[in-house]
């Protein structure tokens, strides 16, 4: 059942947007619509482009923090505006299955109470592809083991594999352990590594992060970042895990709630409201600028070597003369031949 946000609704699926394309937002919303559920499920989408108009969808809440607040940062803003336990993390890319959210419920109901449930897609063959979904980090900060390791059937799926951190598109959440660890990193803008951070704390302050394979979505993966972005920002921010996690770069005091990395004082306020924190501006603004003095060295850096590669053509002969050269030395093989 679709409720408004202020209608004590179970669930709150959440998607963030930039609203640059509106027929996949669209379509994100309408999958939603059809959830074959139990539930009182409510939408809200956080509208992070300003300059862009914002549409009127019926029956969904869009709240307009102003600004960019990237991915993380737009979870945690929508977060002060809910009061239900649990919270739908969506991207704008994703269209659920009707049957979806009934397959989360049933999951994090389950008596180990895991704090995340993530579902998961399926390829032309009704597999679970390999390492899409979820995964365990080295003690070295890397990615040690992608889940699932090998494209496995829903019913063969491995239940028992300990996890991480799961994929946050279409994850259902529970909001205690959400506000317990502080919520979601805005360092983490725009979007990578930011579910993976979000998963390692939980399971580190001894939550149960999971997969449910019989909940099942469709997603356009990095169907809106360019190539060379998507590459910077997956190594940039991966680099940051590393050293948030590693060398100390953020303290356990930190992460708490209220401590800078995420504001999840819980304020349900007037719908549409900006009601964007000091805090979340202030973070944002220092994570975006930072990324964009990084990209734009990252990018030098690409440009300056495909400078190179070009440059490095200029030392091979013209077409015409090698094919001149191979030409010499056929007739010079040929004159070599036995009877010749």
């Amino acid at each position: 059942m679709i409720v408004e946000l202020t209608a004590q609704p179970d669930v709150v699926a959440v998607i963030p947007t930039l609203g640059a394309n509106l027929a996949r937002l669209q379509k994100c919303i309408a999958a939603l619509m059809a959830s074959d559920t139990q539930r009182r499920l409510a939408i809200v989408v956080v509208w992070n482009d300003p300059r862009q108009p914002v549409p009127t969808f019926e029956s969904v809440t869009v709240l307009e923090p102003g600004m960019n607040l990237g991915f993380p940062g737009a979870l945690n803003h929508a977060r002060r505006w809910i009061n239900s336990e649990f919270l739908w993390v969506m991207q704008d890319d994703v269209r659920v299955e009707p049957t979806c959210l009934e397959h989360l419920w049933s999951r994090i109901s389950a008596p180990d109470e895991p704090a995340m449930v993530a579902p998961v897609y399926l390829d032309g063959d009704g597999l679970i592809p390999a390492t899409c979904r979820a995964g365990i980090i080295g003690i070295d900060g890397e990615m040690d083991v992608a889940f699932p390791t090998v494209s496995s059937a829903p019913e063969n799926f491995d239940r028992s594999q300990r996890l991480d951190w799961v994929a946050s598109s279409g994850a259902l959440t529970r909001l205690a352990p959400w506000d317990q660890i502080g919520g979601w990193d805005a360092d983490f803008f725009p979007l990578d590594w930011s579910d993976i951070d979000f998963g390692y704390r939980l399971t580190r302050a001894g939550f149960l992060t999971v997969l449910e394979p019989y909940a099942h979505i469709k997603h356009d993966r990095r169907g809106s970042t360019p190539g060379l972005l998507s590459r910077y920002l997956s190594e940039r921010n991966s680099r940051r895990f590393r050293e948030k996690h590693l060398t100390g770069l953020h303290t356990d005091e930190e992460l708490l709630p209220g401590n800078g990395l995420a504001d999840n004082h819980v304020e349900v306020g007037i719908v549409g409201h900006r009601g964007v924190t000091h805090e979340q501006a202030q973070q944002v603004a220092r994570a975006a600028s930072l990324g964009l003095i990084d990209f734009a060295t990252y990018a030098t850096a690409a440009w300056n070597e495909q400078q190179r590669e070009i440059r490095s053509f200029r030392f091979v002969r013209p077409i015409h003369a090698v094919r001149a050269v191979v030409r010499r030395l056929r007739r010079a093989l040929k004159s070599t031949r036995p009877g010749q």
